[in-house]
């Protein structure tokens, strides 16, 4: 007895996993289960670990408060375009911009949502309608011809939007014809809106990557402190007032300008310390050349990397962000009846409309550029110029000066192939921020 209860045990087993493994549903690890996608934001993630920092709020030892926000940006173009570090300049930009934004959106977000459910069902034969009319208002009336008339109309006028012609023959006619049996149909209406002044905002961090024969991405850290913000004030007034650190080497020494591929992945703002013990800001812009080996072309290309690094610290010192976010979801299923053969079919429809605007103006003094840099990478058929300037109260000290200088004096100035790429980061900046 105990052999023969052993052995129903041992083939009950066998049939449920024999069953568990011929059917995913009742065995769904056998399927491999969900698993995350690896994007850009993975390594996001893991920095923002090592660095025992959260997206949001968050608060240093001696309880200061800081923000981070991150933003995405996609690369519009492939890597042998020659405009390439053009569009990944463009790509740093939307991500930078759509950070500082999480942050306006966290100040104060303006919601609305309007939600519609609808549920329709005929099905009454198509033959009593005009019974119908003539039993309300009979056949000798005036009524009727109208009442009949405007059926008629309205059915033309679905007729077309299923694509029904009054030219067509009458086979292609009642080919098209269908009758609605039953419907269910679902929208959703959202609205989202948020503006602020800010300023303050250093882009901490910066990911990039793509796969061999796909556009890259970019991935910013965005991060706000208050010290942050009083060197954008100082920045914004031409102040030599600005915040203090524990003194490092020159700003020079500490940046990796012999570093090539450091230099090609940094973008936007980074705070540093300088030998003075001031909050300086460093910025960096790119831009490719319209030709490849045409000295012109690739002076021009500098210039524009030039102004790109300016206009990065005027954003930085004084911006003001809106950002508008409009969507539609719909979800629509219908019954029908066509051709004697009744049918079934759905449609899920989505609507997306995201702006964000910013705008920013201010007098710059105490910029200097430190310098261009030419750089080529194999990864690469166009040559990127990266442009670093600096922002430093002894700047704007040295500009006060000249000015001085100019006026006593009475003299006027002069002017004279597709493999992988791994993610790449650029050099982090002070962390006394």
């Amino acid at each position: 007895m105990k052999f023969i209860n052993y052995l129903i045990i041992c083939i009950f087993i066998f049939i449920n996993s024999t069953l568990s493994e011929e059917n995913p549903d009742l065995n769904p690890s056998s399927s491999g289960g969900a698993v995350f996608v690896k994007t850009p934001r993975s390594d996001v993630d893991k920095f923002l670990n090592s660095k025992n920092m959260k997206r949001g709020r968050n608060t240093k030892s001696d309880g200061t408060p800081f923000f981070v926000f991150v933003g995405d940006g996609e690369i519009s173009a492939n890597r042998d375009n020659q405009m390439i570090h053009d569009a990944r300049y463009a790509a740093f930009t939307e991500a930078f911009i759509e950070a500082k934004t999480e942050y306006v959106k966290s100040l104060g977000l303006e919601i609305t949502r309007e939600l519609s459910s609808k549920t329709y069902e005929n099905l009454m034969p198509d033959t009593m309608a005009e019974d119908a009319i003539k039993t309300a208002v009979g056949t000798d009336t005036s009524s009727f011809d109208k009442l009949k008339k405007l059926i008629s109309v309205k059915l033309d006028n679905a007729l077309k939007e299923e694509g029904y012609n009054p030219e067509m023959a009458d086979a292609e006619k009642e080919a098209i014809k269908k009758k609605v049996l039953r419907s269910r149909e679902i929208t959703n209406f959202f609205t989202a809106s948020a503006q602020s002044m800010i300023s303050g905002f250093q882009s901490y961090k910066i990911f990039e990557s793509s796969n061999t024969g796909e556009r890259g991405s970019i991935s910013v850290v965005a991060l706000w402190s208050p010290k942050l913000n009083q060197l954008a004030q100082a920045i914004q007034g031409g102040s030599t007032n600005v915040p203090k650190g524990s003194p490092k080497k020159p700003i020079t020494e500490q940046i990796k300008l012999d570093d090539a591929n450091t230099l090609l992945a940094s973008f936007g703002t980074n705070m540093y310390v300088n030998e003075n013990g001031n909050l300086v800001l460093v910025s960096y812009g790119h831009a490719s050349p319209s030709f490849e080996n045409d000295p012109g072309a690739l002076s021009t290309a500098c210039d524009i990397a030039t102004d790109r690094a300016y206009e990065n610290i005027v954003s930085y010192a004084n911006e003001q962000v809106m950002y508008e976010n409009m969507r539609k979801d719909i979800d629509k299923a219908e019954t029908f009846e066509k051709e004697g053969v009744k049918a079934y079919e759905s449609m899920q429809g989505r609507e997306y409309n995201n702006l964000i605007k910013s705008s920013s103006s201010l007098k710059l003094e105490g910029q200097n550029v430190i310098g261009t840099y030419p750089i080529r990478n194999p990864l690469y058929n166009a040559t990127d110029c990266v442009s670093v300037v600096q922002w430093s109260a002894e700047g704007v000290e040295a500009a006060n000066l000249s000015q001085s200088e100019m006026n006593s004096s009475g003299s006027s100035s002069s002017t004279s192939n597709q493999e992988a790429q791994p993610t790449t980061t650029n050099q982090t900046p002070s962390d006394d921020f």
